[in-house]
This record gives structure tokens, C-alpha cells and sequence, in this order.
């Protein structure tokens, strides 16, 4: 496996993301627990350190399955990242109830990323006025987030406009990927070049 450094960490360069785990019979609300277990067990084994989960996630069955078939190794072996679902206007006054759930599901005492899922657009705004990134802040300093940062869908423009507004960001998860590499519409190219400036 080969390992990219992130500030005192040595994360896997592959990362097991829980959005799209096997299903039973078609229905994303159910997860077939034993594939999963089967899928975790040898990406752990094989090396990966770093599972994508999220609140949205198959329903938020896939932070149930995290926190059941990782809880089986040494917390400090592994590296967890979730995200609040801001994407939702109806979640924001909810963040401490849905922050603790989430902690629950997972079955961790922190997460050692955190993200805002899917700022850009109008929501960045939102983020500001419900004082998310405080929140953020304060869970870190109570060390029940290790590093705090947001993914993002939308383009260079706005990615830089809310690292310019949040320098306390210590990470954006975009979507990059070959076709998305000089799309028009993900603009890939772009956003990782504003991303490392």
C-alpha cells in the first residue's frame, strides 16, 4: 500500500468509501451485512487505514455498518471520517443531536475527520448564519473531531471563496477523478489547483 502523508498521519493512498456498499435485492436501505464485513475486513487487512462514511449514507445504515464491522480493531489503527448533512436546511438547528448520533452509530469516541457534506452554492452561506464552522471548531477543541473540513461538489470559484472565508479548513474531499479532469461542469483540473494554491 502506499501511504500519503497528512500532517502527523500516514494515510492509505486508497480509501474505503460506505456510499455504495453491496444491497440486498436492489434497496439501498439494505445493506448486505456480510459482504460488507467481508469488504472491510480485507481492505484492513490489505492495508487501508482511511473509511469514508456519511450521516445520507444507504439511509445512515452505512455509519451502522462502519461502526459494527470496524469497532472489531484497535481504534488508533484505523482512520474515520463522516460528514454532517448540511446539504438539508432541516438538519442545521439538529447538529449536536445528529453529531452525537453519529458517534453512536459508529461506535467511536471521536472521528478523526469530519467534513461539511456538499458546501458550495447558496449553502455556504447557510453553513455561516447556523455557525457550523464553530461547532467544528469547539467539537475539535473537546477532541471529538481529530481535523475538520468539507466536501464539495460545485466549482473553483466557490471552493476558493470558502477557503479564502475559512482558513481553518484543514482538508476538501472534491470529486476527482479521469473524465471528471477537464469537465466543464466538475471542473476537477481547476479545483485541485485551487485546493493546493
Amino acid at each position: 500500500m502506499i501511504y500519503r502523508n497528512f500532517q502527523d498521519l500516514k494515510l492509505s493512498g486508497l480509501g474505503l468509501g460506505m456510499m455504495r456498499l453491496p444491497t440486498l435485492e436492489g434497496d439501498d436501505t439494505r445493506i448486505d451485512e456480510a459482504l460488507t464485513g467481508e469488504m472491510i475486513d480485507c481492505a484492513y487487512n490489505h492495508g487501508i487505514n482511511y473509511f469514508d462514511t456519511a450521516w445520507g449514507y444507504h439511509a445512515g445504515n452505512s455509519e451502522l455498518m462502519a461502526g459494527k464491522f470496524l469497532s472489531r480493531y484497535p481504534r488508533e489503527s484505523y482512520y474515520l471520517a463522516s460528514k454532517f448533512p448540511g446539504y438539508d436546511n432541516s438538519n442545521m438547528p439538529k447538529v449536536k443531536e445528529i453529531f452525537e448520533k453519529q458517534l453512536e452509530k459508529c461506535q467511536t469516541p471521536y472521528f478523526d475527520f469530519y467534513l461539511f457534506h456538499n458546501v458550495g452554492g447558496k449553502r455556504t452561506k447557510v453553513f455561516d448564519d447556523w455557525g457550523m464552522w464553530d461547532f467544528a471548531q469547539k467539537a475539535k477543541q473537546d477532541g471529538l473531531i481529530r481535523h475538520v473540513g468539507f466536501s464539495m461538489h460545485d466549482g473553483p470559484e466557490t471552493l476558493d471563496r470558502v477557503l479564502t472565508d475559512h482558513p481553518e479548513m484543514e482538508f476538501v474531499q472534491l470529486q476527482v477523478n479521469y473524465l471528471d479532469w477537464e469537465s466543464p461542469v466538475a471542473q476537477s483540473r481547476r479545483c485541485m489547483e485551487v485546493a493546493a494554491e
